[in-house]
Parts: C-alpha cells; structure tokens; sequence
C-alpha cells in the first residue's frame, strides 16, 4: 500500500487539489469556509450547551473548547463522506486509466487535511477573543491526526466500495455520521459521560482522539489522557486500515461490475 502511494504520489496530489478546487470553485470565502464552519457551528454549540444545557468547561471557553473537537471531527466526518463518494464520483477515470484504485478514496480523505490545517489557524484569533493558555503538548497531536486519518481512509476504502455496489450506502452513512456526532466530546466534556458508560464511550476511537487532542493542547480541563483506550484507538486505526485495504483489493476486479 505505502510503495502504491508513494509510486502515485503525483495523481494523488492531483485529485487532492481537484478536491479543493471543486469544493471551493466560484465561491467568495474560499477555503475560509474551513473556519467559517466549524466556527459557525462552535457558536452554536455554546449557545446549546453553555446557556441551555448549563454544561461547565472550566477554564477553557467554550467556543475554544467546540471549535477545537470540531476540527478532528470535521476531518474525520469530511473525509469519510468524501471517500465514500469518490469511486462513483471518478467512474470516467476508472474507465479510462489504470492505477491502483484505493488512491481515490485515500486521495478524498487527504483532501481534508487542508481544511484541518487551515482551520486551526482559525483557533488562534479564536484565543485572542476568549483568552486561554494552549499548551506546548498541542505539537503532539501530529501522530493523533495520523492515526485518525488512517482510520478514516480504513473505512473509507470499505465504504467507497459498498456504495460502489449499492448506492443507498452514502445516505446510509450520512445518517451513522449524524448520530455518531453526539458520540464524541465536542457537545459536551467528557466528565458529563456517566462513570459506567466511560470504558464503553472511550472504545470508540474518533471519541479518544478528540479527547486526547483536546487534553494535550488544554491541560487546564483537568482531564486524564485514557492511554489504555488511546493504545486501544491506535490498534483499532490500523487494523481498520489494513482490513480496509485488504476488502478494497478483494473486490477491486468486479469494479467494472458495477459501472
């Protein structure tokens, strides 16, 4: 898989920026919408949690605290829509060229990354008007957005090629990302999860890796990084990974199948 990449690096970085510029072609912000988003939906947030749900994050500000588990979450939830769609939405290219077909949803889930990147530099003049301390530990998230991105494109692979087969798997998905949403920390703190439900909650890894980041960049919170569930998170990462890769591969021939 590595050496597939690394040989396609060129198409890759091609359907990456064709992923930008579709997505932000003929539009006034641009990629200001990666923080325009999060950010719209932060306030939201605090509207929800802070004065209706009276939901306490101490010394870190709430727009702060949402805006920040919005951008792991946006990533993710991005880039699995994005792969998923991406086989059906490349059928000429398929048709067309031969090259390992798991670039396209690889590619779709990397598109994201800018959006992430970009938005956190959203975070900062976010901490300009809600003051609060970040912590050096925040450089740390590097391998957390690694994992994360290897588990998306995991899934992303799998799912590209069951909405390949059958269509309905893309609305399907957009469901499952609707309710997994209030399935991570970014509504809430993690304290607010019940104590007997915690070693459950935490074994979903998208709740782990927001968590995680959060808690380094935010040691103020008080919380406690989960090293069994985070170690749990990265083995669950890779192995849905290689599963994924391994079933993308198994069914790739029968692609023309289905065109």
């Amino acid at each position: 898989m590595a050496i597939s990449l690394l040989t396609h690096r060129e198409l890759i970085e091609n359907l990456v920026m064709r992923d930008i510029k579709a997505r932000y072609k003929q539009s006034t912000l641009g990629i200001a919408w990666a923080i325009v988003t999060p950010l719209t939906t932060a306030l939201i947030y605090t509207v929800v949690s802070k004065y209706f749900l009276k939901v306490d994050t101490g010394l870190v500000a709430f727009p702060v605290f949402a805006y920040y588990g919005l951008l792991f979450w946006t990533l993710f939830s991005g880039g699995l829509s994005g792969a998923t769609d991406s086989l059906v939405g490349h059928l000429s290219l398929i048709t067309k060229v031969y090259f390992p077909r798991e670039v396209i949803p690889f590619a779709a889930v990397l598109g994201k990354l800018t959006d992430f990147f970009f938005g956190l530099l959203g975070l900062v003049p976010l901490l300009l008007i809600f003051p609060t301390s970040v912590s050096p530990a925040i450089l740390l998230i590097a391998p957390l957005v690694l994992f994360q991105v290897l588990f998306t494109a995991g899934l992303g692979m799998l799912l590209a090629c069951a909405n390949l087969f059958y269509r309905d798997v893309r609305h399907l998905v957009q469901l499952l990302l609707a309710l997994w949403l209030y399935m991570v920390p970014n509504l809430y703190p993690i304290h607010m999860v019940p104590e007997r439900f915690l070693p459950l909650y935490l074994l979903n890894p998208m709740a782990t890796f927001i968590h995680t980041a959060r808690t380094l960049a935010f040691p103020q919170l008080g919380d406690e990084i989960y090293g069994l569930y985070l170690a749990i998170a990265v083995v669950v990462s890779v192995v849905t990974f290689v599963v994924g890769y391994v079933v993308f591969k198994r069914y790739e021939p029968k692609f023309a199948e289905s065109i």
